[in-house]
């Protein structure tokens, strides 16, 4: 699997998967697709638990359903680009390097990382920071990009 971000100011996020690799993401995040590309929609993925998994994900503002991208067959290419103006930050997780995001930070990761739901500790950030006292928490282990 490689990965490059194209573009400054509305980045893009281009995969190219090697034969059965996959990448996963919320309902709504693909920009486009080549036709060795095939997808999946379940609950099951970004954390597990099937329908406790989901509702998890959903308390901290993400969607019901995840979908996954995988190269069947032969390699393919996958991209993902923001909404809005910004960056796009791949980000390590593992032991000891778990993430609170903003509600709409997610953009995609490897299958291996988990989003659940975290809660903010500090009372004044959850009153006047803007996103409120549950965000998505990111967990597991690879690489997520934000």
């Amino acid at each position: 699997m490689r990965n490059q971000i194209v573009g400054t100011t509305m980045p893009v996020l281009e995969f190219t998967l090697d034969p059965n690799d996959s990448i996963i993401s919320e309902a709504g995040q693909l920009s486009w697709m080549g036709s060795s590309i095939q997808m999946t929609t379940h609950t099951q993925l970004g954390g597990g638990g099937g329908v406790w998994g989901a509702l998890k994900r959903v308390a901290g503002g993400g969607t019901l359903f995840m979908t996954e991208y995988r190269a069947m067959g032969a390699p393919g290419q996958v991209a993902f680009a923001t909404k809005l103006p910004g960056h796009i930050v791949p980000i390590e997780v593992g032991a000891g390097r778990e993430y609170m995001i903003h509600r709409h930070g997610f953009l995609c990761s490897t299958p291996n990382v988990q989003i659940g739901v975290g809660f903010q500790q500090s009372l004044g950030a959850g009153i006047f920071g803007g996103s409120g006292f549950v965000l998505p928490r990111i967990t597991g282990h690879r690489t997520a990009w934000l």
